[in-house]
Order: structure tokens, then sequence, then C-alpha cells
């Protein structure tokens, strides 16, 4: 079937089956859907992102938790459930962004890629690397597409990719990234870490939790996979935690490259617990590459330190957004454009899979106190 657009000096065109698609997607308003509020801070961060975004309305919200659900339900009137199965089966949206604790992910993840929906996914992606490869199995089977939270900065960080894959500063060597922020705090205010620091909820402490961005952050930035882990962890700060709340890990790549990843909750300041953005904290990126280097320091400022193969001296970059703009959700914003356009988004499952598994490597090699290959 094909769908007449007009005339144009008694000429008539005229859309494919696929052209037709992709305009009737270009028209609609998506409708997305919360599963989980574990994650508060990505669902509270989606939710205001929506509100003068145009593509896309914010329709409901599922969590075990009455109290907060409702409290959410009712700040961006959306209707709210107590289950993950009465969202998908009495809500018809087209976007789930999944955000409950760890444990729940992989269940949410697959029961939505069945009933069609396409997905945000929240991080870490499971517990272990056989619920990984069956979450990627179903998304695979559902035909849908899935955009991993853990790497929206590829959104933001397409153009420095851009130009380290062009020789900016030579063939890059070493990484360093280092994140140390307040432990976890499991909703806003709290006082406490709740799940964040429950084994049964979480495959590990702050080395995954936090430390999961940067690994495939380095992976990408080096465009080479990891073939050695070697790593440890700690319980520096907190001592009556049941996960670590420090690691160190060294990663070879395919390359040649090598990377250090530093990921902790060690920041105890002003209390024990922090809430998120996690201002109280410290996050660095330094790039070394044969004929140059880059350092950013992400959290203080949307900037970069750079310099290039070809420069005199340091220079100095800052993005600039657009005073006063509402804020935009940037990881719903690529997955509308991705089922708009027929593209497939930068981060899919497969890619959250690798640095999945990249992170448990970490854990094997701190328990056995010895190097790990992939």
């Amino acid at each position: 079937m094909a769908r007449l657009l007009g005339e144009e000096k008694g000429h008539q065109t005229r859309l494919g089956d696929r052209e037709q698609e992709a305009f009737m997607a270009a028209e609609r308003t998506w409708r997305v859907a919360v599963l989980g509020l574990g994650h508060w801070y990505s669902a509270y961060g989606l939710a205001r992102g929506l509100a003068e975004y145009p593509k896309a309305e914010l329709a409901a919200v599922a969590w075990h938790d009455r109290q907060q659900c409702e409290e959410f339900a009712g700040t961006y009137g959306i209707n709210a459930y107590g289950s993950y199965d009465e969202l998908l089966d009495k809500e018809e949206v087209d976007i789930v962004h999944i955000a409950p604790p760890v444990a729940e992910i992989p269940e949410c993840t697959i029961k939505a890629a069945q009933a069609g929906k396409h997905i945000i996914l929240g991080k870490p992606m499971a517990m272990t690397l056989q619920q990984a490869d069956e979450m990627v199995e179903a998304v695979r089977i559902a035909g849908v597409k899935c955009l991993c939270f853990q790497g929206f900065f590829r959104l933001g960080m397409a153009d420095l990719k851009r130009r380290l894959d062009e020789g900016l500063i030579g063939d890059v060597v070493v990484m360093h990234a280092t994140g140390r922020w307040s432990i976890a705090e499991d909703w806003l205010s709290s006082g406490k870490a709740g799940w964040f620091t429950d084994p049964k909820q979480v495959p590990g402490g702050a080395l995954i939790d936090e430390g999961i961005y940067a690994v495939e952050q380095l992976r990408w930035l080096a465009g080479s996979e990891v073939v050695q882990v070697e790593a440890k962890t700690a319980n520096l700060v907190h001592k009556d935690i049941e996960v670590e709340d420090w690691g160190m890990a060294t990663f070879t790549f395919e390359s040649g490259a090598i990377g250090t990843l530093e990921a902790s909750w060690t920041i105890n300041s002003p209390r024990k617990s922090g809430p998120s953005p996690k201002q109280n904290a410290a996050r660095r990126l330094e790039i070394v590459g044969t004929r140059g280097e880059i350092i950013s320091d992400g959290l203080f400022g949307l900037g970069l330190a750079v310099l290039a193969k070809d420069a005199a001296h340091w220079v100095f970059e800052r993005a600039g957004g657009e005073r006063f703009a509402a804020p935009r959700p940037g990881t719903l914003d690529h997955l509308i454009t991705c089922l708009e356009e027929g593209k497939e988004p930068v981060a899919p499952i497969e890619e959250a899979r690798k640095s999945f598994a990249v992170a448990l490597a970490a854990y094997e090699s701190a328990r056995a106190g010895a190097p790990v290959r992939l």
C-alpha cells in the first residue's frame, strides 16, 4: 500500500511501505512508561525532560512500593500500577524506561520485548551473564529497539570520538577513568542505601554500579575490545555493607591500549548517602595518545583540555547549551529518532552485554587475585 502526499505541478508523489512507515512514525506522539523506581533518579530525570518535549508523553509507571509509585504518578499526572505485568497488559505504550533494582531488570526487559515495546535499558543490565544473553535474545526475536542508558555519553561525546578516530592525538595508548561518589541512595533524601548494597539485588557494588558507565566509555573510545582484566575491590570507608565501596581495574585492549578504572563510594561527606545527581563527587577522564592528550573533568562543567598532535599549547573547549532551555530527554530523543528514521541506536543491548561481561571479569579477577582473559 502507498500513501499520496500531495501534488506539485500535476505530479503525484507516492511513498512505498517503508517510507510510509517512517512518515507516520515522525507524525505520532510516542507514549512512554516507566517500569520500576529503583533507579528513581533516572525516572525523574526522564519525567522532567518530557515536560516540554513535543514528540512523547509520559503515560504510566509501575512499581511495587505503593507510596513511591503514587508520589511519582501524582507529580506527573499519570497512571500508577502495582505490577509490571499489569501496566504492560493495560497501557497502550510504545516505549518503556526500565529502572527497577538490578535483579528485576532482566524479567522487565524480556516481558517488555515480548509485549513489543521499545526499551531504554537500565544499568547494570543483569545479575548474571546468562540473564544478559537471554535479554539480548528476547530483544532480537521481538525486533524491538533497545537503547542502553549506560551508553548515553555516546551522544554527547560523538564529536570527540570522531576527532579521536581522525587522529586528534595520534593513536590512543592509555586511558584513565575515575569516579568517586557518595554511596548510592535508594530514594531522594532517604539517607540509606537500601537495595543498592543488597547482594540479592545487585551483582556488585561501586565497581559495577558506577563503573559500568566507564567500561562502556573506554571500550567505545578505544575502538577496541578488552582482552584482559586485572582488578581489586575493597571496603575502605563503608565496612558495614555487603558489597564493595571501592574497586580498581586495569584493562588491556586488543589494540594494545591500556585503560584503568577507579570507581568508588568513598566520599563520605556531608553524610553517608548523597542525593543524585551527586555533586559531592569527583569524576575525571584522561586519554593519552602517541601525539597528545585529552583531560575531561565532566562533573564540574562540560569541557575538555586538549593537547592535540599539531597544537602549540593546550586548548580548552567548553560545550555551550541554550541558556534557560528546558532539559531534553537525550536518550529517549535518540531512541525516537532511531524509530522514526529506521536506524539502530548508538548503544544497543549487545554493547551493554559486552561491557557487562568485562565488569563481571573484573570481579572474577578480584576474587582470584589474578588477571582474567576474555
